[in-house]
């Protein structure tokens, strides 16, 4: 194959590359659906709601819908063993799951908060009661509003360890679902889960969500054509190989 036509095909290769990727970061039509990121441990699962655009962090005041299924370590069972209060018997168990924005940096299992310190109270949604399997879903009008952090709309900030920011790498943050609240019961002393890592943008500083992401950081289009090329080249150079060694 001639060096002509392998140009060729590479600059088809990367045009096609292009607009590809124009499409994953949701620049092009057709773009639809919800996107979703699951925990680690398979128990918690944050939704989008309406049209995200791929490849972008969430928009400070998107909405999410959060869904944990059921589980052991907010169930009924392990409130009554770990003498969360308000659980003093499985007919006397009753509070609310306490679910704010807590920092993750690098979204780092080891970097997972451990004290109030490191989530944000003025985000504390608790509109889901406790149930005896631990699941809970929050959607419609419970559904979790997450935040640039910090933000000067929410007041001083609570959310002080770490880095004290939920923004874009490497400042990644997590929804923690707690049993007792963090700030006034010690929250982190009884049982409590952690969402997937995610990515947040302040974008047009209005905390209105109308430009929502699927909470994942956004890839630069360059990135994947110098890729697209190298592939391409590659690909040309064996196909070279093998005819010649089919004609000697």
């Amino acid at each position: 194959m001639s060096i002509r036509h392998v140009l060729k095909t590479v600059a088809v290769a990367c045009g096609a590359t292009a607009g590809t990727a124009v499409l994953m970061l949701g620049l092009g039509s057709g773009v639809a659906g919800a996107s979703s990121l699951v925990s680690g441990d398979g128990n918690t699962t944050l939704s989008t709601t309406g049209t995200p655009t791929p490849g972008t962090p969430y928009d400070s005041g998107q909405k999410l819908v959060v869904s944990v299924i059921g589980n052991s370590t907010l169930s009924t069972a392990n409130l009554l063993a770990t003498s969360t209060p308000g659980c003093t018997s499985a007919s006397s168990c009753s509070g609310n799951y306490n679910v704010e924005e807590c920092e993750d940096p690098g979204g780092n299992p080891a970097n997972l908060p451990t004290t109030a310190a490191g989530c944000e109270a003025a985000t504390d949604n608790v509109l889901s009661s406790w149930s005896s399997t631990g699941a809970l879903t929050l959607s419609g009008t419970k559904s979790f509003k997450v935040w640039d952090l910090p933000n000067a709309a929410l007041g001083p900030p609570t959310m002080t360890a770490g880095t004290g920011l939920c923004d874009t790498d490497p400042n990644q943050c997590v929804l923690g679902i707690f049993a007792a609240n963090p700030q006034s019961a010690n929250g982190f002393a009884f049982p409590h889960l952690f969402s997937a890592p995610f990515q947040v943008t302040e974008g047009d500083g209005l905390n209105t969500g109308d430009s929502p992401g699927d909470g994942t950081p956004e890839v630069p289009l360059a990135i994947g054509l110098p890729l697209a090329a190298m592939a391409v080249i590659g690909g040309v150079t064996i196909r070279h190989r093998r005819r010649q060694q089919r004609a000697a």
